[in-house]
């Protein structure tokens, strides 16, 4: 006898957050405000769908779901505690301003205000040049979403599905960013012109378009090890996860076009990760014939993406792009992004417990660059002197900014979700490891490129990726308290 059908109250909240995430893919980065509110109403509304209470056909047949269930279910869920904790900090700093921003008529300045000292501060500004409300859109829409996908997934089915959703949008966007590539498109989804013309897909900035590319691999990676497992259980000789390779091939060859440098090097290191993993996992199947099988059908289909790869990306291109690494290396300490990193870091001494404030480090961060000419004037010329100026909206580093604007106390709760996640794929992943080890490896990964840029500032990359760790770690405890509990 089969198991009851999904209640109309788990489809409504997968159609609804399934959705929000395909359009992190086509969300312009999520940096205009339309995109970014389209990002929180979705996230609203998976939200009220989880845990609203509604009629009883809704919550369905099959008992995993029930008004007063659900809502305990939120309360049970430590990363719901953590957010709501940093709404009410952001919340405090966007109220409390220890800083004005003041508007001229061609110019603007900050100005120090007295603030309550003991509370969080920050810096008062109108949202649309970037506040602590503003940042507040974009972490609530995560937040939420979280929250509703972890109550109102109950099915592993309803897991799969969502991240397929996530995997099948994301790669469409990478082949759009290729036909643009070839086609020479100058504007974004040929729609908006944008200012920056090393746009990738519908990112106006390439880095964040391609650190958003390497989230669709990592799930797709989850989803292959996952489906592979469930292939084998069921004594398949093939399965979906099969085209999960083409996938991965196809946005690690999007990734290369773009010519973006930490893309290349961060998504190559977890398409190796993901390669040997792969490998070793056929290796070690149950079933040898079958897996001789599976492992000549993944080589064909990687030879068959590789050799796609090499004749689309241009790798004189890619090795121009990279230039010589060890003069860069060398001369690291005058780069632009060094110096913007060390100042960042001496301003969060300033404020080390509390931090400046959401949304504070492009008002704030000119007071300190104009000691610095290097990064202050767009140049310097023999007879005129320092010309131009350079303006900076984020500090190219999302860790030491996130650092300077949250401090210690706001930096704990960021860390506490993420201790969660790697907790639960600790002791709740039993019997998908390479499904935890690679999602893993896709967060080290993700550190890493946040380390030398700026992806997080991206309301559309960090809906993304916390959607995407919510919704695999949730399949894989569902799995494990399925099995064993």
């Amino acid at each position: 006898m089969g198991s009851p059908s999904i209640a109309p109250r788990e489809w409504a909240v997968v159609v609804s957050g399934g959705l929000t995430l395909a359009f992190t893919a086509w969300a312009f980065a999520g940096v205009q405000l339309w995109s970014l509110h389209t990002l929180l109403l979705g996230s609203v509304l998976t939200f009220v769908l989880s845990v609203a209470p509604l009629p009883e056909w809704a919550n369905g047949t099959d008992g995993e779901h029930g008004n007063r269930a659900n809502f305990k279910r939120l309360l049970q869920f430590p990363v719901f505690w953590f957010g709501l904790l940093l709404t009410a900090y952001i919340i405090i700093q966007g109220l409390n301003s220890s800083w004005e921003r003041i508007q001229g008529p061609e110019s603007w300045w900050v100005e120090e205000i007295e603030p309550i000292a003991w509370l969080p501060s920050g810096v008062r500004a109108e949202y649309v040049a970037m506040n602590a409300f503003r940042v507040l859109a974009s972490f609530g829409a995560a937040f939420l979403l979280m929250c509703g996908l972890w109550v109102g997934i109950r099915r592993r089915s309803s897991a799969v599905l969502v991240l397929w959703i996530l995997s099948l949008s994301g790669a469409a966007m990478a082949l759009v960013a290729i036909l643009q590539k070839m086609v020479g498109a100058d504007k974004v989804l040929w729609l908006i012109k944008s200012a920056n013309p090393q746009f990738w897909g519908s990112f106006y900035y390439r880095n964040q378009g391609v650190a958003y590319l390497t989230l669709i691999m990592i799930a797709s990676a989850v989803l292959y090890f996952y489906h592979y497992n469930q292939s084998e259980r069921r004594a398949q000789s093939g399965g979906p996860h099969m085209l999960l390779f083409l996938v991965i091939g196809l946005v690690y060859a999007s990734i290369c076009l773009a010519l973006s440098r930490g893309g290349i090097l961060l998504g190559g290191l977890f398409v190796a990760g993901f390669v040997v993993l792969a490998g070793a996992r056929a290796l070690f199947s149950s079933s040898l014939r079958n897996s001789l099988l599976i492992s000549f059908l993944a080589a064909g289909l990687l030879a068959t993406g590789v050799y796609g790869a090499y004749r689309l990306v241009d790798f004189d291109a890619i090795t121009e792009r990279f230039g010589d690494v060890e003069k860069t290396i060398e001369n690291a300490d005058r780069d632009s992004r060094w110096i913007c990193t060390k100042i960042t870091w001496q301003m969060a001494q300033e404020k080390l417990v509390l931090g400046w404030g959401a949304g504070s480090w492009r008002h704030i961060f000119p007071m300190y660059q104009k000691n610095h000419p290097q990064i202050f004037y767009q140049g310097y010329n023999r007879k005129r002197g320092w010309f131009g100026r350079k303006n900076y909206h984020e500090a190219h580093n999302d860790v030491v900014q996130f650092f300077y604007e949250f401090g210690i106390v706001g930096s704990i709760l960021f860390l506490a979700t993420f201790a969660y996640w790697v907790f639960s794929l600790a002791f709740r992943s039993a019997d998908n490891a390479l499904s935890a080890i690679i999602l893993l490896l896709g967060m080290t990964v993700a550190f890493g490129h946040a380390f030398v840029e700026f992806i997080f500032q991206s309301p559309a990359y960090w809906v993304a990726f916390n959607g995407l760790l919510c919704v695999a770690v949730k399949l894989l405890a569902l799995h494990s308290a399925r099995r064993y509990g």
